[in-house]
């Protein structure tokens, strides 16, 4: 009887395989620039007014902080396990394992939302081309053909995911920016006094939309799970999130005061239109290029969806490799060296969430709104520990200095105010059992991590 063949070493990630650009290609799909602009920013200009530029000048400053914070461990330490494995150098392992959990749900949610927000905006089409009303069976459909319609180039190859999301994402932001170029050359008016002066801006305006608007720029650290993958990761990694961030929060505050200026013009209430772009292409003659906007924000939300499945699958793998989940989710495809079953986990679950929420009544918009709440508590609590996690970590490698201790405390003060308004004053329900919600899923979590016990099967490499 012949011996069983020897058990090798199990299937890893390619390393030394990514360029900087397809690093770039992963944080801007993340990121979701054209589905920001077609979706939370017309809804946070409803909220804050004319204060929306000057609220967006600020994130951007306290995200470009909180990648202070990151790149002093993306510098040094190369982990699919991103923000998860830095907390655990700063802070220890049970902190590291609960942000590993947070920012696992944070983007398996980003997943599911995006997926329900592209059916929203191509069943918007659909109803615009036939006059077919909507039904609870199409938006299903098509939530769940997004999903493994992203599935399928994530698992394949994650060069074929990135170059996706790159060609994609840019063709949107193109016909995006024409539409605001077109719109403000139509109206002729370049300085928007409303804006400059903050009329009606009250601080209670500014609490409304400053949660909202710390969800624009969420995701751009998402190419750190990529770092086992990369070539010249650890210098590579660092310039990529900080030279994608800059330009993408300046698109962000241009569209912005745009936006807000032709709402104005027009007499457009951008919050409260399932279009806003298409709105505004009707309102100067180029009623065309309406639907091509909607159509490049669907596309936008696809590709959100497909960079959030790169990054949370590999998260997923970390923590199996290192004993924190079922061991088998840490094994890589043996020819596509993807993490697939951390994907297929990922795809069910956006496939389940969105649609019982479809089957259970709820609209696909006010679906979108209640998955990335979920999505913004696990942010928020990952960026949180991985900014008090850095002081700590800096000081264990005496590399502590008071500059750093000072961008932490700020940057820790505004994100806890962030953490304290999305709770305080208890917002009506179903919003109020949302943290409770995020909370429990962590905590499930955790306790598979303690039941998984201490067997790692690949060392961090640093």
């Amino acid at each position: 009887m012949s011996s069983p063949a020897p058990v090798g070493p199990a299937p890893v990630l390619r390393r030394n395989y990514l360029s900087a650009l397809e690093n770039v290609a992963q944080t801007i799909g993340t990121m979701g620039p054209t589905a920001t602009l077609g979706t939370i920013i017309p809804l946070l200009i409803g909220k804050t007014g004319n204060a929306t530029w000057l609220l967006v000048a600020g994130i951007l400053g306290i995200f470009f902080l909180i990648a202070l914070n990151i790149t002093k461990f993306a510098a040094h330490t190369v982990s699919a396990g991103s923000l998860g494995t830095y907390v655990q150098m700063g802070l220890g392992k049970w902190p590291g394992i609960f942000t590993g959990w947070s920012y696992v749900i944070a983007l398996t949610f980003v997943v599911a939302s995006s997926g329900l927000s592209c059916a929203f905006y191509l069943d918007l089409l659909v109803v615009r081309f036939t006059g077919w009303p909507g039904s609870l069976l199409r938006s299903s459909l098509l939530t769940s053909g997004i999903v493994l319609a992203a599935w399928w180039p994530a698992r394949r190859d994650i060069k074929l995911s990135t170059k996706v999301m790159l060609v994609v994402e840019l063709f949107s932001v193109a016909v995006i920016l024409f539409i605001i170029f077109v719109a403000m050359l139509h109206t002729g008016q370049g300085v928007d006094r409303l804006q400059l002066e903050l009329s009606g801006a009250t601080p209670e305006k500014f609490r409304l939309g400053f949660v909202l608007a710390f969800m624009m720029l969420a995701g751009f650290e998402s190419t750190t799970t990529l770092s086992e993958e990369a070539k010249s990761a650890t210098t590579t990694i660092p310039k990529v999130m900080i030279n994608c961030l800059i330009p993408v929060g300046l698109l962000y505050l241009f569209s912005t005061y745009c936006l807000a200026a032709l709402s104005h013009d027009h007499s457009i209430a951008l919050d409260q239109t399932d279009s806003p772009f298409d709105a505004i292409a009707a309102s100067i003659g180029v009623a065309s290029l309406g639907w091509i906007s909607s159509f490049g924000v669907a596309t936008s939300c696809f590709v959100c969806a497909l960079g959030g499945l790169n990054a949370g699958s590999r998260v997923i793998y970390s923590m199996a490799r290192h004993g924190q989940f079922w061991p088998r989710f840490g094994d890589a495809h043996p020819v596509n060296a993807t993490p697939h079953r951390a994907m297929a986990l990922i795809c069910v679950i956006s496939l389940i969430v969105p649609v019982t929420l479809i089957y259970a009544g709820v609209e696909l918009a006010s679906g979108m709104d209640y998955l990335m709440q979920v999505a913004s508590f696990g942010f928020i609590a990952a960026y949180f520990l991985v900014c008090l996690g850095t002081p700590v970590y800096l000081a264990g490698q005496k590399a502590l200095r008071p500059v750093n201790i000072l961008i932490a405390v700020v940057t820790l003060a505004v994100i806890g105010l962030v953490l304290v308004l999305t709770i305080y004053p208890l917002p009506p329900a179903p919003y109020c059992y949302l943290p409770f919600i995020f909370l429990g899923l962590v905590l499930i979590g955790c306790v598979i991590s303690a039941r998984c016990g201490k067997n790692p099967t690949g060392p961090v490499r640093s």
